[in-house]
């Protein structure tokens, strides 16, 4: 198979992902729309997208959501009729992540198998791929391994250990222990994947990906990429296309609020969009307010979002004073009886460059418990 496989032409890529789960869609999308020639490869005939329960209703921190994970639950909403939606059957999941591969024209080959690898100082050049045309030699800058049990980095001699575990019964049996998600200290192949949920996987994978291209582009280790420079991505390239991101700015964000009078920080409770939020009741104070100051700049049109959290006994009217560039723009908003929480849409304001806007929330004509959680501004048409 040896004198075979040098004869035979080796295709390149910048970026090769192999794994087409949820993760590996991610990781194979946020590659492409990066403007790296990327391929997406899995063993099986259909992509495997609803093997660990991508269909449910998902208890998340949403706070903790960025970039692409955060746009998933954003285009599930759109499929069911919201801006987002954390509950959805398995159907509307899969036909997101098709509409991934769809808009950044993914390459993917279905029903290839490494079955080989060529290793060098600790990094890959080479794959051997198996498939129903016979042997496919591939090579890639970068190697990102999204499958369930790392059956890719098992072709490059990467070693699972052994575990004893006792059967309850005097005996044991040995397992396999595959790593917990994780990047490897190697520049090639990055595993990713371990026992999380497919939603974390997912964001795994965007990291792995952030991880790839500042590795090629600065020609160093991944391992030497940085918290901070990944961190930097998520800031301002979440969507990986140069694309305006969003901002949110949470009540947990002291340094961006503006407190004043009795509130109450609720914590840990479902349906809030961080672990706390504020709350405060117009009968105990009516001077109470808050100010969700959005310090960085924005140039452009934006929607702005308040968060409402589930609260039995919430206003039904919320006032706002939205500033822009500390012009001041008047917004009244009917919210329905104890409504479940969701994302309220405010309105459309335009920014000149290096602008910033700034959202006040009074107790003026509330009628029920008033919740300050979180504004988002979103560009427009995103």
């Amino acid at each position: 198979m040896a004198t075979t496989c040098w004869a035979q032409k080796v295709q390149s890529f910048d970026v090769i992902v192999y794994g087409a789960n949820p993760a590996g869609v991610i990781a194979a999308y946020a590659a492409k729309v990066a403007g790296k020639k990327t391929l997406l490869i899995d063993a099986s005939a259909q992509i495997p997208y609803a093997q660990q329960g991508l269909g449910m209703k998902f208890e998340i921190n949403r706070a903790n959501m960025q970039g692409l994970s955060r746009d998933f639950f954003r285009r599930v909403g759109v499929k069911v009729g919201k801006f987002e939606s954390y509950v959805f059957d398995s159907s509307v999941g899969i036909d997101v992540l098709q509409g991934y591969l769809e808009a950044g024209k993914v390459t993917v080959w279905s029903e290839h198998q490494v079955i080989s690898s060529l290793v060098e100082q600790n990094e890959v050049k080479q794959l051997s791929l198996q498939s129903n045309d016979g042997v496919k030699l591939v090579r890639a800058k970068t190697y990102i391994d999204c499958s369930y049990a790392g059956n890719m980095l098992l072709k490059t001699g990467y070693q699972p250990t052994k575990e004893l575990e006792e059967d309850g019964m005097g005996g044991s049996a040995s397992h396999l222990v595959y790593a917990e998600p994780s990047l490897t200290n190697i520049q090639a192949p990055v595993l990713v994947l371990g026992k999380g949920s497919d939603v974390a996987n997912m964001q795994l994978a965007q990291t792995a990906v952030i991880k790839a291209l500042e590795s090629m582009s600065r020609d160093v280790p991944v391992s030497k990429v940085s918290v901070e420079e990944v961190d930097r991505y998520y800031k301002f390239n979440p969507w990986m296309d140069g694309s305006r991101p969003d901002l949110i700015v949470d009540d947990a964000e002291i340094a961006n609020m503006e407190i004043i009078g009795h509130w109450n920080k609720v914590k840990n409770q479902a349906g809030s969009f961080g672990s706390t939020y504020l709350q405060t009741n117009p009968l105990d104070d009516l001077g109470s307010r808050i100010r969700f100051a959005s310090k960085t700049p924005l140039k452009g049109d934006y929607t702005l979002y308040y968060y409402i959290p589930a609260v039995r006994g919430g206003t039904k009217v919320l006032n706002l004073e939205v500033y822009i560039a500390k012009v001041r723009h008047i917004a009244s908003l009917k919210l329905a009886p104890d409504a479940s929480e969701t994302w309220v849409p405010v309105g459309t304001y335009h920014f000149e460059e290096n602008s910033t806007g700034d959202v006040l929330v009074s107790q003026r004509g509330a009628n029920g418990l008033l919740t300050a959680d979180a504004i988002l501004w979103l560009p427009k048409n995103k």
